[in-house]
This record gives C-alpha cells, structure tokens and sequence, in this order.
C-alpha cells in the first residue's frame, strides 16, 4: 500500500465548469455533444436534444474546422466548447466554439495549437480560467489561460513527462490520457498510461510540488472518476483491464482494491463512470468482447463486486450517464453509432433502447 499526500486550496466555485448547467433542473430536455474523428472538413463536433426521461433525440447543429476533435469540454454557464484536434506533432490544436442556448448555431471561434502532439483529453479549471490537454504522443500537458471571452491567451504551459514502462509495444514513452481534478481543491490528476503512473500537480504549478503515485508495472493508467461526496476515486487501466478504487481525504489518495473489468485480457479497457446515486459503476472494454462491465458500490466503504456486462458495438471508447441516471449511452466508435441504454435503477442493469447514427463517435458529454 502507499499513500500519496497533497497540499490543496479548496476553491468556493463548482468542481468543473462543465458540470454548470444553465437550464432548470426541472427540464428534462438536455443539449448532448459529441466529438468524433472525422477530417476538418466534416461535422467532427454535433449537438443533440436529448430527452432523459423519454430516451428520444434530435440532431440541432454541427461544426466543422476541427480536425479529429476526439475530445470534448463544456463551460455551460457561457455556453463554449473547447475540443481537442487529435493529430500528432505540431498540427495538434484545442477549440473553442460557441453555441445557442437551445443549442442551434455551433460554430468554431478559435484555433491555438498545444505544443504537444495528439491530445486525447481536455479539461477546465474549476476556476474555468485554464483549459488543459492531455497529449498523448507528446508525453505532456498543455493549459493556456482564457480571457474573460474564453479565448486562449498568449502561449501554453507545457509540463513534459519522461520514462517508459515494461511493455515494449505500448509504454516506449510517456503517454498522457487523461486529467481530472480532485473534488473540492485546484489539485490535478495526470494519468500516464505509457509509465503507469498517477501525477499528483498542484496549482498554480511551477515546477515544484509534483508528487506521483505508482501504479502496477504494465497496467497502463487510463481514466479516473470520483463519487459525488469526493470520497472515494476509480481509475481504470488501459493495457491490464483493472479498475483501482481509493479513498480520497485531504492527507491524500490511498488504494484499497482492485478489480478485473477485462476478463479477457483485450488490453483495451478505456472509459469509467459512476451513477448518478454512487450505487453502481460501469467501465467498458475495447478490442475483445466490447461491452460495459457493471458493479455494484459498497454504500459503506466504495468497494466494488461485479454484478452484469452488457455487449454493445464495436470500440466503446466513451460512454455517458444522463443526469438522472435514466440512460446510458456509448459511443461506438467502429459501428458508427451512439447506442441508447435505459437502465434500471434498482439492479443497475441495461437494456439496449436505440441507437443515433453517426460517423466514428469517441465522446459524449452532456449539458
């Protein structure tokens, strides 16, 4: 066992922008956006009505300008989008768009480039004055800082990462997944799938205070959630298919279980959420036996049992839980479609409703 400690500065603002959501909670019509990878000149970035309590949807707008925008983050309450252009080197960019309250009229407003290559995640401050990318292939974060307009301002931070892990085909560098930050602090996660490490990064960051938490050799760290009362943290490995479940209190993160969500041994483990109540979890598996495990959350101290697996397409690479825990979707990257769950509330078991057609859907998020 080891334990990571943190110094934090707990923030009196919303834990992400993109969990502001401009409209009466009442109103069970949500804007969901997607990203894609699809070319600059197609619609990479569209934006559905979706009804939670009816499972019924519409296509409102499509942008298009941004090349492979796999990735995708909402400041809600000003109504802009940031995405990622996924392309390797120099060519690699964050965007920001802009849409309509009723969702029509997506458009792209600016275009910097990262300084890393293929970003893969992106993410707000709780603060929503930085926006942040987890390159891939450049073994790095970027952040810029945002003008009272959203807009990028000057160039990015970038911090760079070095190492490799044991795997010689997939960990032969640093390879930056995903960021998230600890509920209630300015502290960041950075999971590195290619040295199976967890960075710990305190903000402001610079150059100091950076800890690590290691994680098993080969696993391949992946993507990190957090329950609603910050309690308790699951992260899923990419290359071994396992999801670690830690506690979280202001002294650190400490580990207490582990679970196999990959009994297949695919290596293809990629997106976790948890519902809406904390009482159960889902993970999905990639490149064998594609589907979304499910387990059940111990209400007492967050460990997990598995409970069901639901097949869906090919390459569920994201998926997404309305907010009233009603439906969860997924995106199917190589079946062209995002399938439409209900779930039951009680079991935590799915059932395939429909699905919205569309060209290489990687991400769903909804506002």
């Amino acid at each position: 066992m080891y334990k990571i400690y943190i110094g934090v500065a707990v923030i009196a603002a919303v834990l992400t922008a993109s969990c502001t959501n401009s409209r009466p909670k009442s109103d069970d019509r949500l804007l969901m956006f997607t990203g894609s990878y699809a070319p600059a000149d197609s619609a990479g970035i569209k934006c559905y009505s979706f009804d939670q309590e009816t499972g019924e949807w519409s296509l409102l707008s499509a942008a298009t300008g941004v090349s492979n925008p796999s990735f995708v983050a909402l400041d809600s309450a000003n109504r802009r989008l940031y995405s990622v252009g996924e392309d390797s080197g120099n060519s690699s960019t964050m965007n920001l768009l802009t849409y309509n309250e009723d969702g029509t009229g997506l458009a792209l407003c600016a275009t910097d480039t990262t300084g890393g290559g293929a970003p893969c995640h992106i993410i707000l401050s709780p603060d929503g004055k930085r926006v942040l990318t987890a390159n891939y292939m450049g073994g790095s974060i970027s952040g810029y800082e945002l003008d009272s307009a959203g807009y990028f301002c000057g160039t990015p931070q970038i911090i760079r990462f070095s190492g490799t892990g044991p795997d010689s085909l997939r960990q032969t560098q640093p390879h930056l997944h995903q960021l998230s930050f600890i509920p209630g602090t300015s502290t960041m996660l950075a999971n590195d799938l290619g040295t199976d490490k967890i960075y710990v990064i305190p903000a402001p960051y610079n150059g100091d205070g950076m800890k690590e938490i290691a994680m098993k050799p080969g696993s391949g760290p992946r993507h990190t959630t957090f329950d609603s009362k910050g309690k308790h943290a699951y992260m899923i490995t990419e290359i071994s298919g396992e999801i670690t479940v830690f506690d979280v209190d202001s002294n650190g993160l400490t580990p207490k279980q582990t679970v196999v969500a990959d009994s297949l041994g695919a290596e293809g483990s990629a997106d976790i959420h948890l519902s809406p109540d904390d009482k159960f979890l889902y993970a999905s598996n990639r490149l064998a036996g594609d589907g979304v495990v499910i387990f059940s959350v111990n209400p007492e101290d967050g460990t997990l049992a598995r409970i069901g697996f639901q097949p869906t397409g090919a390459h569920p690479r994201n998926f997404a839980l309305t907010p009233n825990g009603k439906y969860l979707l997924v995106a199917c990257r190589d079946t062209n479609g995002i399938e439409i769950y209900s779930r039951d509330a009680e079991t935590g078991l799915l059932e395939l409703r429909s699905s919205i057609p569309t060209s290489r859907p990687t991400c769903i998020v909804f506002d």
